[in-house]
């Protein structure tokens, strides 16, 4: 089973542990496997492990990737804590919920300066500050399982192209 990027990958993963595995067929049919012949109990294990080894990242990476992906608002919190301190706290917990949401604010930048008693302008700045922050940190994740499931991309980063290479032979 091949996956293009880790992004991908660790997306499907999230997906598939929330998924109750079921296998179904008519009777006197058979039909061939799905997911090059892995059967669904083998695949959510598949996702157990993945996300086993998100578990192994460190704890800011682990909040980035998490965050991320499930929008959990524990996660959230947890990736909130990434940002500087010297912000307010809702402030950080506001800008890391709208890095998780696609990076789309729940609100403008503008509303959120008036709230913190700051220009537009340094809104944005602590906007862009947040997403570098907590981007820099789910690479820095995304680097560490792409070397330890390298095997399931298709595509790797350019930084290990060359290590997908070494597999290959």
């Amino acid at each position: 089973m091949m996956f293009s990027t880790i992004r991908a990958l660790v997306g499907w993963a999230f997906q598939m542990n929330e998924a109750i595995p079921v296998k179904s067929a008519k009777y006197g049919e058979f039909s061939a496997p799905a997911f090059g012949g892995m059967s669904p109990g083998e695949l959510k294990d598949m996702a157990v492990d993945i996300l086993a080894k998100i578990g192994r990242l460190p704890e800011a990476e682990q909040a980035a990737i998490a965050a991320y992906f499930t929008g959990d608002i524990r996660a959230i919190n947890a990736a909130a804590d990434l940002l500087p301190a010297g912000w307010p706290t809702a402030l950080r917990r506001e800008l890391a919920r709208g890095w998780a949401n696609g990076e789309q604010l729940a609100r403008s930048q503008e509303l959120i300066g008036e709230t913190f008693m700051f220009s537009q302008r340094t809104a944005g700045r602590r906007w862009d500050e947040a997403r570098r922050v907590l981007g820099i940190r789910m690479q820095a994740g995304f680097d560490v399982l792409e070397l330890l499931l390298m095997g399931y991309i298709r595509h790797p980063s350019y930084k290990n192209i060359h290590r997908n290479a070494c597999i290959a032979a």
